[in-house]
């Protein structure tokens, strides 16, 4: 299917708006089978296995590169560590959700082991992104709210207009944000999991735990590494180069199930989990062999239905959502370019009256 959801899919869309649509998520959990919701250790193994024999692979080209000076294999290099490290975070991300292990204790480990090479706090990140998953396209939620981790919510019209009264800056960076979405990646990190002011009394000591395991961790990694290569500027090469170039895989992921001119956000009023959940995440589906290393975490719309569903169960329950009755909801379509550019393009600030995406040089009358 193309990712412009072709014009058929497009009129059916806005003619379901007039079919009875479920408000909860009890209808389409009952159309996957029981065990897709519960951890298998067996699977787990091996994609605990495969995520730390990529990254172990990756590392061995770039120390490679550096004992032989070969600048082309170290940017070979660089850019499998980034898609390694996007391997891992996924395994954590799971961790995080408690559905990787039926042991969440074991689980939290790998997680915050996992979490390193994205230098993401690992409870930091728990606590924000599970406010993700209960207000999924609700645009009511803001900042002030006891997290706010609604990946790539908009400013409507208004915020935005209003914003650039009264800080250039923060509009400057949000616009930035739209036009290059691993800046906004980069940014979402720092803004949301640094500052434990941000963060209730109740989370706090395992935030702060957090904080000392990815010290303490990335100072390990980077005294290794500098015994090894024998250059203690080797963390440039095995750890900040991997790590931005992760920036781009976290926001390719995230910006493109959240962000589409074919998907919608939503007053709390008018907002439900299935219209959250469902009608309003898009499966933007990458070749066989991206997804599969990466652990189809394209394959999004089974996670947040409910994120009980582990990362090797993605691709059964997606199967089964589309032999469901609730199929016509899913939105899907396989990597093109255009599509990407095309988001980048219309999806700046949302309309709340006509409910739709407008480009910045709509609102601001150039």
């Amino acid at each position: 299917m193309s990712p412009t959801l072709e014009m058929v899919r497009s009129q059916r869309d806005a003619g379901a708006s007039d079919r009875f649509r479920p408000s909860s998520l009890d209808g389409p959990r009952k159309a996957i089978r029981s065990y897709l919701f519960k951890p298998n250790g067996w699977k787990a193994m091996k994609v605990l296995a495969f995520g730390f024999l990529f990254q172990t692979f990756s590392y061995s080209v770039i120390y490679a590169a550096l004992v032989y000076g070969n600048y082309f294999l170290l940017v070979t290099g660089w850019i499998l560590c980034g898609m390694s490290v996007t391997s891992l975070f996924v395994i954590g991300h799971d961790c995080a959700h408690g559905s990787f292990l039926k042991n969440t204790k074991v689980g939290d480990f790998i997680g915050h082991v996992c979490f390193l090479f994205s230098f993401y706090p690992y409870y930091g990140w728990k606590y924000t992104h599970n406010a993700h998953h209960a207000h999924t396209n609700d645009i009511s939620t803001h900042s002030h709210d006891v997290y706010f981790d609604n990946a790539w919510t908009p400013f409507t019209v208004e915020e935005y207009l209003a914003l650039k009264q009264t800080s250039k800056l923060r509009a400057f960076l949000y616009k930035m944000t739209r036009y290059f979405p691993p800046f906004g990646s980069l940014l979402h990190n720092v803004a949301f999991h640094a500052f434990p002011g941000k963060f209730i009394e109740s989370h706090k000591n395992k935030l702060y735990f957090s904080y000392g395991i990815l010290v303490l961790g990335l100072g390990f990694i980077c005294y290794g590494l500098s015994m090894l290569v024998g250059n203690p500027f080797a963390f440039f090469h095995f750890l900040i180069m991997p790590g931005i170039l992760f920036q781009f895989w976290m926001s390719y992921y995230t910006y493109l199930h959240h962000t589409s001119t074919e998907i919608q956000f939503y007053q709390k009023s008018e907002w439900t989990p299935y219209l959250g959940q469902i009608v309003s995440t898009y499966n933007f589906l990458n070749p066989k062999w991206l997804s599969f290393i990466h652990f189809h975490i394209d394959i999004h719309t089974p996670h947040h239905l409910s994120t009980a569903i582990p990362c090797y169960h993605l691709l059964e329950a997606y199967k089964d959502l589309k032999c469901s009755d609730f199929a016509e909801d899913l939105k899907e379509g396989k990597f093109q370019w255009s599509y990407l550019f095309k988001q980048l393009k219309e999806c700046h600030v949302w309309d709340m009256e006509e409910k739709r995406y407008r480009r910045f040089s709509e609102v601001e009358g150039v």
